[in-house]
Parts: structure tokens; C-alpha cells; sequence
């Protein structure tokens, strides 16, 4: 800005001087060194115009940028272009633009809202994996309890199965009569 500030005052400063220069000279060509003076003047003004128009689009896009990151981290990857357009102090079909093509580079979503011209934007996010990864990890352990606790009920019942089967045979072998074998001799394989 200094620098054009100079540009100013230097072109001013060179056209008043040879302006005035020229009218003592040669009165005849005065509008010369003013024609002069305002072309220079014209083209610093074009100049600065540009680069005001450049350096406020890098400003809005910078704002765009913060503001799309704050929401995106506050809203876990959700956002809406009017939201965007609020925060970033832009259009609302310029955030719609912007999130369209951000989401068709990111592999966002473009989420049709109540309206038919209401979308919302839904972007990957790490939060929103973790909790997916959360909830897969969960639904997978309560499967695995799920099935546990079924075979633990299957085999409580088969253990108790065979501990009536061992207690009726105990109660068998209490009320039956003993058979006693007289041996004659000492042959414990019953041959002789």
C-alpha cells in the first residue's frame, strides 16, 4: 500500500511539475503533459484495483476455508451451505458451489434436506469412524456373549443331563441286591 501511496504522490508530484513547467514554456502543449498525468493516475488506480480485488479474494478465501474447518469440527463433518455462507460472510449458492465440489473431491455426501432446495453436506470425519468402529466393536463383542452364554446354557443342561444319569445309576446300584460269588479256589479269572 506504501509503495502505491508513492505511485501516487510521484505521479502527481511529475504531472504537476512538468504541467506547470509546460505552461511556462510552451502554453500550447499544457494538456499533453495532463493527459499525461491522468493516464498514469487511471492505470495506478486499475492497479490497485486489481490487486484489492485479489488480496480480498485470498481474504475471502481464507475465510471460507476457516469457516468451513470450524464447522466441520464442531459439527462432525456436517455442514450446511447457508451456515458456511453465515460464517464466512459470503453468498449462499457460492457455499453451496463450494461445498458441491468440495464434497465431489472428498467423497462428501450432498444430503437432500426438507426442502427441495435444502441440502446438507455430510463429509468423512474421524469422530464419526471411531464411533462406527465403537459400535461395530460392541454389536460384534454382544454377538460373541450372545453365543457364548447360549453354548454355557446348552452345556449346563447336558452336565446336569448326565448328573441325574450318574445319581439314577447310583441309586441303582444302592437298592440292588449284592450277588456273592463263593469260590472254591483261588482263581481270580473264574478258570480252573
Amino acid at each position: 500500500m506504501t509503495r502505491l501511496i508513492n505511485c501516487y504522490t510521484g505521479t502527481i508530484a511529475i504531472g504537476g511539475i512538468t504541467s506547470v513547467l509546460a505552461i511556462f514554456i510552451s502554453p500550447n502543449f499544457v494538456a499533453a503533459p495532463l493527459s499525461f498525468t491522468g493516464g498514469a493516475l487511471a492505470g495506478a488506480a486499475v492497479i490497485e484495483k486489481r490487486r484489492y480485488e485479489e488480496e480480498e479474494g485470498l481474504t475471502t478465501s481464507g475465510q471460507v476455508a476457516g469457516a468451513f474447518r470450524a464447522l466441520y469440527n464442531r459439527n462432525r463433518g456436517i455442514i450446511s451451505p447457508t451456515e458456511l455462507a453465515i460464517a464466512s460472510d459470503i453468498d449462499v449458492d457460492i457455499a453451496s458451489d463450494y461445498l458441491t465440489s468440495l464434497a465431489s473431491d472428498t467423497n462428501g455426501q450432498k444430503i437432500q434436506g426438507a426442502s427441495q432446495n435444502d441440502f446438507i453436506f455430510s463429509f468423512p470425519h474421524s469422530n464419526n469412524v471411531l464411533d462406527e468402529l465403537t459400535k461395530n466393536a460392541q454389536n460384534w463383542a454382544q454377538a460373541q456373549l450372545e453365543t457364548t452364554t447360549q453354548q454355557n446354557v446348552m452345556l449346563t443342561q447336558k452336565l446336569d443331563e448326565a448328573n441325574q444319569m450318574i445319581r439314577v445309576a447310583q441309586m441303582a446300584q444302592v437298592t440292588t441286591p449284592r450277588q456273592n460269588i463263593q469260590r472254591n479256589n483261588d482263581d481270580l479269572w473264574g478258570q480252573e
